[in-house]
């Protein structure tokens, strides 16, 4: 169910220019892993459902502020791009039965980088997502 969610997600991130239409579609995945976990209980899907959560909202937050004016910290096309790529990496760990905490940590560093200080630390050249 979950990869079949993730395919649809995918393809509707690769179908759209729009960052809010892509949020959009993003946001399927932790709903998706939250529907699971109530059915079938496992603490790694917590852990995914937190962490694809605060993904979107911190992302979500980011183009807030730049729309109502704070532009200082920009989100860039490279941001949503690691967005899909990460959205892939997760469907073949999950289609191979594999580890998924690393996946989650580079969610957590393409959040980062949405913050003031990850992008002080990018402009920097010490900090990579």
């Amino acid at each position: 169910m979950l990869v079949n969610e993730l395919d649809y997600v995918i393809e509707a991130i690769e179908g759209t220019s729009d960052a809010l239409e892509k949020l959009y579609f993003f946001s399927g995945i932790p709903a998706a892993v939250h529907r699971i976990f109530n059915i079938e209980y496992e603490p790694d899907l917590v852990f995914m459902h937190h962490v694809l959560s605060a993904t979107h909202q911190g992302i979500m937050q980011r183009i807030d502020a730049i729309r109502k004016g704070d532009a200082v910290v920009p989100i860039v096309e490279y941001q949503l791009d690691k967005l899909l790529y990460l959205c892939k990496e997760l469907r073949d760990a999950i289609k191979n039965n594999a580890e998924t905490d690393g996946i989650m940590k580079k969610f957590i560093l393409l959040l980062y980088s949405t913050t003031g200080n990850g992008y002080y630390l990018t402009k920097k050249g010490v900090f990579e997502f």
